[in-house]
């Protein structure tokens, strides 16, 4: 394999803390809803929520179309996609020990940011979470701005080409398995699957729990 050069991320569930954001954008955004319901019952409705996110990768109209169905919940959103996609930055924070981690790998390697999303939202969570300092307009590539996304090979070229890096020469870190780590595999990058558990599979793709590990890795 190749001198490894450059490292690049995803953004949610990745340096970003998705989890942490998308719940409290969620629980803000049917704070009037709930507000008549039992603690417990308003924790139900969130925790199943989180669950139809399928971390991000669902169109926000079946999590509006759901709440109807299974607890009578009418959104006052007529695109609750579009919606979404103009608030979820507000809510943005860092994933823990992102800071430390991106600080210790820009001495060693260009870093990027390689981003499913509208451009603007995406932008925006890089400025909220504070990230800014390690991602400019030079080193990120959002699909929006290029009519393809993860996991289509060609979106991670056109990153790489923009950023003057050599796709195998590039880790690519990411939570998804069919968006980050295929299309990173495609793209003959090398994938680093980042999750918070302990999935079943079996390949010898590289598995991080915390992004510091990246710190011993490379």
């Amino acid at each position: 394999m190749s001198e490894i050069k450059a490292v690049l991320f995803d953004f949610d569930n990745t340096v970003g803390l998705r989890k942490d954001y998308a719940y409290r954008c969620y629980k803000h955004m049917l704070e009037r809803q709930l507000k008549d319901r039992d603690p417990i019952e308003q924790e139900a409705v969130l925790q199943e929520v989180m669950i139809w996110d399928q971390q991000g990768d669902v169109n926000k109209n079946y999590i509006k179309q759901r709440l109807k169905d299974v607890f009578g919940i009418v959104l006052p959103y007529d695109d609750f996609d579009v919606y979404w996609d103009q608030h979820l930055w507000e809510y943005a924070v860092a994933m823990p020990h992102a800071i430390k981690t991106l600080n210790y790998l820009k001495e060693k390697y260009f870093i990027g940011l390689i981003s499913n999303g509208v451009s603007d939202g995406q932008r925006k969570k890089v400025k909220q979470s504070g990230l800014d300092r390690f991602f400019t307009a030079d080193n990120i590539a959002v699909s929006g701005d290029y009519g393809i996304k993860k996991p289509d090979p060609r979106f991670f070229w056109k990153a790489c080409k923009k950023f003057g890096v050599k796709p195998e020469e590039s880790v690519y870190v990411g939570d998804l398995f069919y968006r980050d780590v295929l299309g990173a595999y495609r793209a003959k990058m090398k994938p680093v699957w980042i999750t918070d558990s302990t999935p079943v599979h079996e390949t010898d793709v590289t598995i991080i729990h915390d992004l510091s590990e990246l710190m011993n890795l490379l």
